[in-house]
């Protein structure tokens, strides 16, 4: 009998390493397929909706090669084993032969390739200062990559809005993104995901098509420029400002004036202010450290924190917050997935 399975967005089909007594139809919605690699992943492929998956590993009796995981709501089919091998008992024997010998040199070939395969990694240093190699699911250069498309598509096929935004179909930006820079869908959608998620863009869906509203293509270059340029310092010349530092930024933006601050070298912030509107807006009893002020100041984006009695005031180096705040978001958004992925289970 055959079964329809309903998978949400993140459920995972098969897992790599498992036995295989079914393979499946993708009658609807679209799934990432990926390999684990040390404390990453490699991305294998993507599987459209009217595609067969986990066929190989069903014909020739082999345990699941890769996982596979829904990047959307899905409907699958499962095609048990038994029906399978009843249908193919009523074929001729070169049949099943054929499909055997077709499977074993597919699985050749995929295994040199994913011999070839290898994982995105960077250099990091551990609390020792030591350099390791760490898995990086979305590397500087696809961010580079995917940030250029967000410009590319905005100037070439976008309609400039009202609010000065430009809105384009994101089918635009997946060809040129996938087809020509050669990244991975699952990681175009994470992309998408995170520049969202710091109001770099706006992602409409409709019944029949998804439009993305890019909106301020300047701050996407200058990002860019700015990411580019942290890249190729030497280690003590990069920004020090962690996500310890940033969630002080937050705050100071969130819980200040300071976005309403005119034009000016410097803007005085009352910290202490700041540290209670977060506790009570956040219900957190520390929504940042306080000692982290110090990576600002390092960073020439705050002076000194100066205390008085019960008050605590940080001087902003205003061109410096303004100008730095939206990158360093935008950049931790990204460490965070990448963090995640490396802590995800296979």
């Amino acid at each position: 009998m055959v079964h329809i399975q309903h998978l949400k967005k993140g459920d995972i089909l098969v897992k790599e390493g498992e036995s295989s007594n079914n393979m499946f139809w993708l009658q609807s919605g679209t799934m990432r397929l990926f390999k684990k690699k040390g404390n990453g992943f490699i991305e294998l492929g993507i599987v459209h909706s009217g595609e067969v998956i986990g066929e190989m590993s069903f014909l020739d009796n082999q345990p699941r090669s890769a996982s596979i995981e829904a990047l959307q709501g899905c409907e699958v089919i499962e095609i048990p084993r038994g029906n399978f091998e009843e249908f193919l008992g009523t074929q001729p024997s070169w049949m099943k032969s054929l499909i055997q010998t077709l499977v074993t040199r597919l699985r050749s070939t995929n295994n040199r390739l994913r011999e070839l395969e290898s994982a995105s990694t960077v250099y990091a240093r551990d609390d020792e200062g030591k350099s390791t190699k760490i898995h990086e699911f979305l590397s500087n250069s696809e961010i580079m990559k995917l940030c250029s498309t967000l410009l590319l598509v905005s100037s070439r096929n976008g309609e400039k809005q009202a609010d000065n935004s430009f809105k384009v179909k994101a089918g635009w930006f997946q060809l040129y993104g996938n087809h020509i820079f050669g990244v991975p869908l699952a990681k175009i959608q994470a992309f998408l995901d995170t520049a969202q998620d710091v109001n770099f863009i706006k992602i409409d869906r409709q019944k029949d098509h998804v439009d993305l509203f890019i909106y301020d293509p300047t701050k996407v270059e200058q990002f860019i420029h700015w990411l580019h340029e942290e890249h190729v310092k030497a280690d003590d010349k990069k920004l020090v400002t962690s996500a310890k530092g940033l969630a002080i930024l937050d705050a100071i933006k969130e819980f200040s004036e300071i976005s309403k601050a005119a034009n000016g070298e410097t803007f005085s912030v009352d910290m202490e202010q700041v540290f209670q509107k977060a506790v009570l807006a956040k219900n957190l009893k520390y929504p940042f450290e306080m000692a982290a002020m110090e990576e600002l100041v390092k960073d020439d984006i705050s002076a000194e924190l100066r205390v008085s009695g019960n008050e605590k005031t940080a001087v902003i180096n205003l061109p410096r917050f303004r100008k730095l705040h939206p990158m360093l978001a935008f950049r931790q958004r990204f460490r965070d997935l990448n963090a995640q992925k490396r802590n995800e289970p296979a």
